[in-house]
């Protein structure tokens, strides 16, 4: 017997997304065994319908992203380590596939022997990951995962997005009413050297800083990030549900090496910081990543913070020669 759930409740939500996904593949199926018998206007028309099918495709990336950025840091506090990995693997493959799919249409190449045999090549795996997620994951967390999990997993969603279907007009909330989310009682910190704050002043002064800043401590734990704006906002998204996980399971796979080799590095001293920078539509995303050490030279974690320095690019020209 099937378990009726609430219409924003995060398992309906994954299974409508499958399903609105298949009626896609399908859509793209049928237009693919009808094109060979249009004449070349009606060809053109089908191709243009294709294109569009295959691009809604790409949304496939809110899907996975939620499932690894949600669910998987929640798999690993009941212990699932392995599956997390696999499936962040097999992931990726499907992206890399849908990726030469469209690519195939962005350079105009409308071959439809080429175009069948991507397409086929991206459909029977992301099919495959479809009968994974329905028949084998989302058992598992079912079983597994509490109704505060979930409830987590449906305030945190639309930082992420959603796939093909409509964002869910209405929240779920779990029949437990825990407040998760209070505060505790203010406190004072005290800042040595410059005076002292309360924990309601350091988190307004945090929160309003022009940088996303995220905090990993001398156990390569995640345990804290700023937050100046809403998560669906943010440049790099953070979300609560990531505290407490190992940062080499908040990276997908093919990057691992390059950050464990980083935070290596920077526990070790052989590099004291480190910054690069990436296009990011509009933005320009500058990032610096941080060893902190107490006066007994301790290594107490790494400190990233996150910046658009686009804005600095588009300072009047008197105000940069101000400047220099």
């Amino acid at each position: 017997m099937s378990i009726t759930y609430h219409p924003s409740q995060p398992v309906r939500i994954f299974k409508e997304e499958n399903t609105a996904f298949q009626i896609v593949m399908n859509q793209i199926n049928h237009l693919l065994e009808s094109i060979e018998d249009q004449n070349q206007t009606q060809k053109t028309d089908k191709i243009d319908e294709l294109k569009q099918h295959i691009f809604r495709l790409g949304e496939l990336h809110n899907h996975y992203n939620r499932k690894e950025k949600l669910f998987f840091p929640i798999m690993e506090r009941y212990g699932h380590y392995a599956p997390t990995r696999t499936v962040w693997r097999m992931d990726i493959r499907i992206g890399a596939l849908y990726q030469a799919l469209k690519r195939q249409f962005i350079q105009q190449d409308v071959s439809v022997t080429r175009l069948r045999k991507r397409y086929k090549a991206f459909e029977n795996e992301f099919k495959e990951m479809i009968f994974q997620e329905e028949a084998i994951i989302l058992p598992i967390l079912q079983s597994i995962f509490s109704e505060d999990d979930w409830s987590a997993i449906a305030n945190e969603s639309d930082a992420f997005g959603y796939a093909i279907i409509e964002a869910p007009e209405e929240k779920w909330m779990p029949k437990s009413d825990i407040a998760a989310n209070d505060k505790p009682a203010t406190q004072n910190l005290v800042l040595g050297g410059g005076g002292y704050l309360t924990t309601e002043e350091a988190e307004l002064i945090l929160n309003n800083l022009p940088l996303e800043i995220t905090f990993v401590d001398k156990n390569d734990m995640f345990k804290y990030f700023n937050e100046i704006t809403e998560a669906s906002e943010m440049m790099l998204v953070r979300t609560p549900i990531s505290i407490g996980r190992n940062v080499a399971n908040c990276h997908p796979p093919k990057s691992l090496m390059k950050v464990m080799t980083l935070m290596r590095d920077l526990r070790t001293g052989k590099r004291t910081s480190e910054s690069m920078w990436f296009k990011k539509k509009d933005q320009y995303i500058h990032i610096t990543y941080k060893g902190l050490f107490n006066e007994e030279g301790e290594f107490l974690g790494v400190l990233e913070y996150v910046q658009d320095i686009q804005p600095f690019f588009e300072l009047p020209s008197e105000v940069k020669m101000g400047l220099t």
